[in-house]
Order: C-alpha cells, then structure tokens, then sequence
C-alpha cells in the first residue's frame, strides 16, 4: 500500500492540517449553546460568521481581493459592513495575510437586532 493511502484521502489530509492550523491558533469548537450563555447573547441572536479587525485602529476587513499583481484590502469602523467567512478555514488565510501589516484579531459575530456583537476568538500574529 502507497503511503498516501496510508495517510488517509486527500480531503483526510486537508482536514487533519486545517485541524492543526486552527490548535496552534489556539481556536477550538465549543457548542453554540456554550457561546450564548457564556457572552450573555439574547436567543435571538443570530450567528453571523467569522469577521477580522484590526486592533488598534477598531476597523474591519470590509473587502479582500487576491489578484495576479497585487491584492487589493478594504476596511470599516463598522461591523455590519465588514467582510463575514462562514468558516473559520476560510478566515484564518486572509487573517493571516492582513496580520503582515497589523496586528490582527480573528473574531464571531451575532446580530442581536439591536446591535452586533463581536467576539474576538484568536489574534493572529505574523
């Protein structure tokens, strides 16, 4: 049997280091029920996803565009505008990238329909 047989399907693969990536960020699952009660969320809370800000300036990333020559960040002081990845191995590559340049903090956000609210779960340091 070939080695990569031995390791499990690619897809295998991709989750076990996608797994690791997110322990050393220390970032770990926790039931939603967990979250609500921990951060004293409203029932009605809705789980948007996950969303990055910058720390010192309090701004988030509204936009983020890789192309050939260049990649192309937006930002906004407002979080109902910010860019929102709804899994966090999406997020952590674009958090990782605008942390070059700032120090950053990958956060979860849940639209309570008064406000948002913005969790911060991991920084990211480059």
């Amino acid at each position: 049997m070939g080695q990569a047989k031995q390791r499990g399907s690619k897809q295998d693969r991709i989750q076990a280091a996608q797994a690791k990536q997110r322990e050393q960020l220390g970032i770990f699952e926790k039931p939603i029920e967990e979250v609500y009660k921990e951060y004293n969320l409203p029932e009605t809370a809705v789980p948007m996803g996950y969303v990055i800000n910058i720390t010192k300036s309090d701004e988030f990333l509204a936009m983020y565009e890789e192309l050939d020559d260049r990649t192309n960040y937006a930002y906004t002081p407002r979080p109902e505008l910010a860019k929102i990845f709804e899994d966090v191995n999406q997020a952590i590559p674009v958090a990782k990238k605008v942390a070059e340049k700032y120090e950053t903090d990958m956060c979860f956000m849940f639209d309570t329909d008064i406000q948002y609210m913005v969790f911060p779960i991991t920084t990211i340091k480059n």
